[in-house]
């Protein structure tokens, strides 16, 4: 990555990639970025907008004064901005319409890879020179808002598909998410107790182990949904609420309570799945 979108990435928005970990392997809080936000994606979709549109003013101007005026090299490369265009429009109406995924994204730096071998291999203006380095580089971090790993040296095959990409989650279906795991928490909560002061667990140290399990669960809950009010919750929060969560779910596997407890436990699961796929943390629940 440039100079220049490490600065604005540090600097503007702390765009990152969420982190991708698996039960039992955490990275370090450090290394997970706060959830990108829809205003903050929103500007690094005009700041790629703007700066497409700058480029193709210089470029325009370049072709125009070099020996590729009139020739198929100039009929190339305006071919080749053309389809940048298509997929940038492409990506600004899904995101416009909350199902803007990392496929659109991946389809928009194909293109944009045609015209950067293009201005990499041929002499044009400084200008138009660094219009497209300024470009790549706001284009970089639109990839890292995606979650697409990207190198111009490897770009992926064109028109190749990208299977079981996700719609991107905006604010207000992460806060649905959210709210619904706390409502089937609670649901759980008074189901448990029901549960466990009819069985024989009641009294015992089991009993505390998993009253302990809970309590821990809805703190790192609260801390993600305090974390996402304020606009800094990353997938190190919710992998913190998976754990807690993988905890809750060995008891409830090994020591089967009431259908209502079972059933209640089951709605959380499905929230915490859905949970992990909004944050991109790849999670599996063991023993089941």
């Amino acid at each position: 990555m440039s100079y220049l979108a490490k600065s604005v990435l540090n600097l503007l928005l702390f765009v990152g990639v969420a982190g991708v970990t698996t039960m039992g392997q955490i990275n370090q809080p450090g290394d997970q970025p706060y959830r990108l936000r829809d205003r903050e994606v929103e500007t690094i979709l005009k700041s790629v907008e703007r700066q497409a549109d700058t480029f193709r003013h210089s470029l325009g101007s370049a072709l125009n004064h070099s020996r590729y005026n009139g020739s198929r090299r100039e009929d190339d490369i305006n071919a080749f901005v053309k389809g940048f265009d298509r997929e940038t429009e492409r990506l600004r109406d899904h995101f416009n319409h909350h199902k803007s995924t990392s496929a659109d994204v991946q389809s928009v730096l194909d293109r944009a890879a045609e015209i950067d071998r293009f201005v990499t291999r041929n002499r044009l203006t400084p200008q138009a020179h660094n219009d497209w380095n300024s470009l790549r580089s706001n284009l970089e971090i639109l990839a890292q808002a995606y979650s697409v790993s990207w190198r111009w040296d490897i770009p992926a095959a064109i028109g190749s598909p990208i299977v079981g990409v996700p719609f991107r989650i905006d604010d207000k279906q992460a806060e649905r998410i959210i709210h619904n795991l706390e409502k089937s928490s609670d649901k759980f909560r008074s189901s448990l107790d029901a549960a466990l002061d009819r069985s024989s667990w009641d009294g015992t140290r089991r009993e505390d182990d998993v009253n302990s399990f809970v309590k821990a669960f809805y703190a790192d809950t609260k801390t993600l949904h305090d974390h996402f009010d304020h606009k800094r919750s990353t997938s190190t929060d919710v992998q913190s609420v998976l754990e807690r969560a993988a905890m809750i779910d060995q008891f409830m596997l090994r020591r089967p309570l009431t259908s209502r407890a079972q059933n209640d436990w089951a709605a959380i699961r499905a929230d915490l799945d859905e949970l992990a796929r909004a944050y991109n943390v790849t999670w599996g629940w063991t023993g089941r």
